[in-house]
């Protein structure tokens, strides 16, 4: 579906300032049904990437491919892709309802009026087809965007930072939309730093720092389960044994670690005590946790600790 290799791309300065290489060395392939998440502080690139991706920026070395061929302006390939930019632009004179319809004639499909209430629908805007763009708040401009990016049924979606301004409901329902997505095949490459928000719907994994990619994998390599530590949740007034690594308080009792070798001990030292084993499982890293130390080198308390 699309396959990057080796871009390299440098924004050459004015006045003496030193070239930014926004991308060195970046490699990607994502599959049908992949949903694949760029992950990176700001500057890192991801949107340079994207823009690669889609034709609209050619880079200084290396090659893509979207669904098979070169991608440019104007390629039949795109009639097959939709991609929401971080912060998109609409004609503010149309109303919801007209803005998608109009997207909708630019994707020639057969029934766009009725496709469009469909999509209008499936996020939310409704109640809202008849206001003009112009009026909508900043959360309303991006679902109208998400509307357009679902007119076509695309094979494979790029979003650039997709729930920038949106309301914790249609953050849900972005989720929703994805993995809905993702059951049917589509392929999604996206960029976010919600990485919570990433972590629930993503199947792929790519961290870049300074234009380079610093760790990659699917769900299993970046966020293994740790075999050697046990996450619990304990409730009752005692206090744990020394061993256990209280990660944090709570009004019932504690959240903590516990080596695995250690769990027949933690059962028998809870009932002495007088607390109660709520929850027990192995500990899995968070993606939290494999950023920080990919783009930091180490991982803070915070991010350390699991409930």
């Amino acid at each position: 579906m699309l396959e990057a290799a080796d871009l390299t791309v440098t924004f050459k300065h004015s006045l003496g300032r030193k070239p930014l290489r926004a991308l060195d060395g970046f490699s990607l392939i994502a599959q049908r049904g992949d949903v694949v998440a760029l992950l990176g502080p700001n500057g890192a690139g991801k949107s340079t990437a994207m823009r690669c991706f889609l034709g609209l920026r050619k880079p200084d070395r290396g090659r893509v491919r979207l669904l098979g061929e070169e991608p440019a302006p104007g390629a039949a390939i795109f009639a097959r892709v939709a991609y929401l930019p971080e912060e998109p632009h609409y004609h503010g004179f149309l109303t919801v309802r007209e803005a998608v319809a109009y997207y909708a004639a630019l994707y020639r499909l057969p029934d766009r009026e009725r496709r469009a209430g469909e999509v209008i629908e499936r996020v939310g805007l409704t109640e809202f087809a008849s206001l003009r763009v112009a009026r909508c708040s900043k959360g309303m401009k991006q679902k109208v965007g998400i509307a357009a990016c679902l007119l076509a049924a695309p094979v494979i979606l790029f979003l650039d930072e997709p729930t920038r301004g949106l309301d914790p409901v249609m953050v849900k329902e972005l989720r929703d939309i994805l993995l809905e997505l993702h059951a049917g095949g589509t392929t999604v490459v996206l960029n976010s730093h919600v990485l919570s928000e990433v972590e629930a719907v993503a199947t792929h994994f790519v961290i870049l720092d300074r234009g380079r990619v610093v760790a990659a994998g699917d769900r299993a390599v970046m966020t293994p389960l740790d075999e050697t530590t046990y996450s619990v949740e304990l409730a009752g007034v005692g206090e744990p044994p020394p061993w256990v690594v209280i990660d944090q308080r709570t009004a019932s009792g504690c959240l903590g670690r516990v080596p695995s070798g250690r769990i027949g001990e933690l059962f028998a030292a809870a009932a002495d005590s007088g607390l109660v084993v709520v929850r027990c499982a192995l500990r899995q890293r968070t993606l939290e946790e494999v950023f920080l130390r990919a783009v930091t080198g180490h991982v803070d308390d915070a991010a350390g600790r699991h409930g």
